[in-house]
């Protein structure tokens, strides 16, 4: 649209001119009615009357108008629809609740029954191995659409399983539904009630419902979550102390990756814990403050940055204070001492001796600045010597502390994987399975070109479901999904190639393989693995 106030009169009159002398741009579409979906009220509302002779300022209110009631349309379709996916959800999990459904969606049904009836001849690795693969079919049912749902939705599982949660409640509170399906409230809105009336007796969800229904469909989000949660707080038949006791169970930390080698550290605990922290650290970095910070940021002596300018900001402080308690235990003044937690970071060696500016790579977030890199390998204890040929990057040797073919091959794929590798999931390599694409009881071999970490569920979730998976060059992994679409993941590092080994190491006789027909998944303590044949004698250093 063009600028109003270069719009020229065609008149003497200032105050008042023709649609028809209007200049192009300026001449208000009239508002009509947008409907989306089946909604009823998701139509706009009616244009204003016609105005034989408005001013400016009114054509361009007019024009606000039906501009932004375009928004709110798409906003109540957007409603609708998430309203409608909430019940196709409700569907899907009763579907799969079906016995004759889940029977068939367990990947090895007969495994269960078999090693029940064979319980007195198992060995006890086969004995584990049959508790491990032991999965009723409404679990593996579950774990299925979940999984299928979430890859489809390129989403976490457990963002689809707290989605399919979130749809059963709405569904069990008819009016919000309602509310949900036409647009009255936004999907926010109905998951904030839901949240709120779902820790209240049954009994007293509809008396809820009713009371802050209204506020939803005139309330922004921010103010109606604490109006509904003051009105819980107000209805709720246990005691704050009860309460209190029960929700400290959930009590957690995690770390959140964030942009330009940053992270975020969330603590969740009571309320008079976090804050009195949270004082503790702004005390302390008032105090320094007031001090006149005695520590200044460590900037590069070759910058020219006044003294004040070298001095940390209240936040910068309190963030300082934060690291020190919590990853030495100590406070400012040096007192005390705490354990350190571990980290691996793959330097490349021209970078470490500040040859070279490539980026570091740590272990679970990727690129970091080549000079946290070499702060962090100036203060490590020891290191792993990870050698690797300058132009095919094959990995030539893991350092000469390792001895088993076993330990570094499980140290390589952890470097290559850094993470499970099933479609979507990100829980650490280091606190995953090391499976056989190609299972070892039917034949597959223990090398690196079948071989990847699956997280305890997903490992599972391979053997007990339909879910399918080959191993291409490069560690690549290609999944086939129960409803038979494709998905592909690809190693952290696929540059990296599989480590020499060493001469073999004399050992027991490998134990017999089970049979080819055997039920049973293999046992967690695997014989004495083939090592991988060597690359060849010639490097070029």
């Amino acid at each position: 649209m063009s600028n109003p106030d270069q719009a020229t009169p065609p008149a003497p009159d200032d105050d008042h001119y023709s649609p028809e002398s209007a200049p192009p741009g300026n001449t208000p579409a009239p508002v009509e009615p947008v409907h989306a979906g089946s909604a009823e009220s998701t139509a706009a509302e009616p244009a204003e009357p016609y105005v034989p002779n408005p001013t400016l300022d009114e054509l361009v209110c007019t024009e606000l108008a039906r501009r932004t009631e375009l928004i709110a349309a798409e906003a109540r379709a957007i409603a609708h629809a998430q309203a409608r996916q909430a019940e196709f959800l409700v569907e899907l999990q009763c579907w799969s609740e079906d016995p004759q459904v889940s029977s068939r969606l367990h990947g090895n049904p007969e495994s269960i029954r078999l090693a029940d009836l064979n319980a007195a001849t198992l060995t006890e690795d086969q004995a584990r191995a049959a508790f491990y693969g032991r999965w009723e079919d409404r679990e593996v049912a579950r774990r299925t659409i979940v999984s299928e749902t979430a890859c489809l939705l390129r989403m976490h599982e457990r963002t689809v399983e707290h989605l399919m949660e979130q749809s059963l409640w709405l569904l069990s509170a008819p009016a919000t539904f309602e509310a949900l399906s036409s647009g009255e409230i936004s999907y926010r809105h109905a998951t904030v009630l839901i949240d709120q009336m779902r820790t209240l007796p049954a009994e007293d969800h509809e008396a809820f419902e009713d009371k802050v229904l209204p506020d939803a469909k005139r309330l922004p989000v921010s103010r109606f979550k604490d109006r509904a949660r003051r009105l819980r707080e107000r209805l709720h038949p246990e005691s704050i102390v009860t309460r209190t006791t029960n929700a400290l169970a959930e009590r957690h930390s995690r770390w959140e990756a964030a942009p330009d080698g940053m992270g975020w550290l969330h603590w969740y605990g009571t309320a008079h814990d976090t804050k009195a922290a949270y004082d503790r650290i702004n005390s302390m970095a008032g105090n320094l403050k007031k001090a006149g910070d005695p520590a200044p940021m460590d900037l590069d002596a070759e910058v020219n940055v006044d003294a004040e300018e070298k001095k940390r900001t209240l936040d910068q402080l309190r963030a300082d204070i934060t690291r020190a308690l919590l990853l030495d235990g100590i406070t400012p003044d040096g007192m005390g001492a705490g354990i350190r937690g571990k980290v691996m970071i793959t330097v490349p060696v021209l970078t470490l001796l500040g040859l070279d500016e490539e980026p570091a790579t740590l272990e679970g977030y990727g690129p970091i600045s080549p000079e946290i890199a070499r702060q962090i390998a100036g203060h490590a204890p020891s290191f792993t010597r990870l050698l690797t040929h300058p132009e095919t990057g094959v990995v030539l040797s893991l350092g000469k502390t390792q001895h088993k073919n076993t330990k570094a091959m499980k140290k390589w794929l952890r470097v290559r994987d850094e993470t499970c590798r099933f479609p979507g999931c990100s829980r650490p390599a280091v606190k995953s399975d090391v499976d056989h694409t190609d299972p070892w009881a039917g034949g597959g071999k223990t090398d690196c070109d079948n071989l990847a970490h699956l997280c305890e569920p997903h490992h599972r979730l391979k053997h007990l479901s339909h879910w399918r998976v080959t191993q291409e060059p490069g560690g690549i992994l290609l999944w086939t999904s129960p409803g038979k679409r494709s998905y592909r993941t690809d190693p952290a590092n696929p540059m990296m190639g599989p480590p020499r080994p060493l001469p073999p190491v004399a050992g027991p006789k490998n134990r017999k393989r089970p049979a080819e027909e055997s039920h049973l998944m293999p046992p967690r303590h695997r014989p004495t693995r083939t090592p991988t044949p060597p690359v060849p004698e010639n490097p070029p250093f």
